[in-house]
């Protein structure tokens, strides 16, 4: 019998500690049908127009890429029916926030417009403000996916 006394112990030890809870458990989200559950993005190419404060008004073209962890856009906007190509500065995309800042020149004047947005489904929208030697201007503008 002495030989079994240390499993007899062991075993009465176990016996009276308090019992540990049940881990919770939880079950997995079922599956999503069809299609993976992928993120939309902001990335396409956009249509629209602006509209500033002194009347004036054209089309604006957009595309935006994501490049590696960061954003490329470029942007085309008219003034008095003629296409401006813009050099873009910066671009940034902060969850449905996007920022552009580009630089153009029209009828010998250099400017540079800085576009503020807000992303939803096919749409972007915002503000912009436009600096030159002339003076400073803003609006507003609106794209939507092509």
């Amino acid at each position: 019998m002495k030989r079994n006394l240390p499993a007899t112990l062991l075993a009465l030890t176990l016996l009276m500690l308090p019992s540990l809870p049940a881990a919770e458990t939880r079950a997995a989200p079922p599956p999503t049908a069809g299609k993976s559950a992928a993120k939309p993005s902001v990335a396409g190419e956009y249509a629209g127009s602006y509209t500033g404060k002194n009347d004036t008004s054209g089309a604006l073209r957009i595309k935006l890429k994501q490049d590696g962890a960061g954003w490329v856009a470029e942007a085309v906007f008219t003034f008095e029916g003629a296409e401006v190509p813009t050099k873009m500065k910066s671009v940034q995309v902060e969850g449905s926030k996007v920022e552009m800042v580009f630089a153009w020149e029209v009828q010998g004047t250099v400017a540079s417009s800085k576009l503020n947005g807000d992303w939803s489904g096919d749409k972007l929208e915002g503000k912009y403000e436009s600096t030159s030697a002339e003076g400073a201007a803003s609006g507003t503008w609106s794209v939507t996916r092509t």
